[in-house]
């Protein structure tokens, strides 16, 4: 069984002449992160890697989750998911070290959204900033990903849960 938590980033700041990758999160990104941790924690979620976007936006936001939930989590930094597409999210995950039940990435739409459409039941038009979904699947390697449906048994994003 592997438990897969998808989350995009925070909403950024583009008051700044930045260039994209190094946006940080804006106001509302900051106020939204312990409100949605506390919620991840309320289900007892606790990954055992978190991996993020190089981008500004994706590291805030998953090193302030993590912090706020206070869970101890391996964090994993790196550029390949800083992408927009779903096929190369899936491609990362399908990578994953077995030893790994339960992942968290922490990335980009629409390839977020998008990888929520092909790996569940469900059609999802977008996932809000700081939206997360979490998945149960029924494997015992992250390689077999593809071949099967996950559950999906959370799928929330901040206004939902009254930020």
């Amino acid at each position: 069984m592997k438990t897969l938590t998808l989350v995009r980033h925070a909403k950024s700041d583009w008051t700044y002449d930045l260039p994209d990758h190094d946006r940080p999160l804006n106001k509302r990104g900051k106020h939204d992160l312990p409100i949605v941790a506390d919620r991840l924690s309320q289900f007892d979620c606790s990954p055992d890697v978190c991996y993020f976007s190089s981008a500004r936006r994706a590291t805030d936001t998953a090193n302030g989750l993590l912090d706020y939930m206070n869970v101890p989590s391996k964090r994993v930094q790196t550029k390949e998911l800083y992408t927009f597409d779903s096929g190369e999210l899936l491609k990362f995950i399908k990578g994953i070290d077995n030893d790994v039940n339960h992942a968290m990435i922490v990335s980009h739409n629409p390839g977020s959204t998008d990888l929520i459409n092909q790996i569940s039941h469900i059609n999802l038009d977008n996932l809000p900033t700081c939206g997360y979904a979490q998945f149960t699947f029924k494997i015992t390697a992250w390689a077999e990903i593809a071949d099967v449906k996950g559950d999906l048994d959370l799928l929330e994003y901040p206004k939902m849960i009254g930020s």
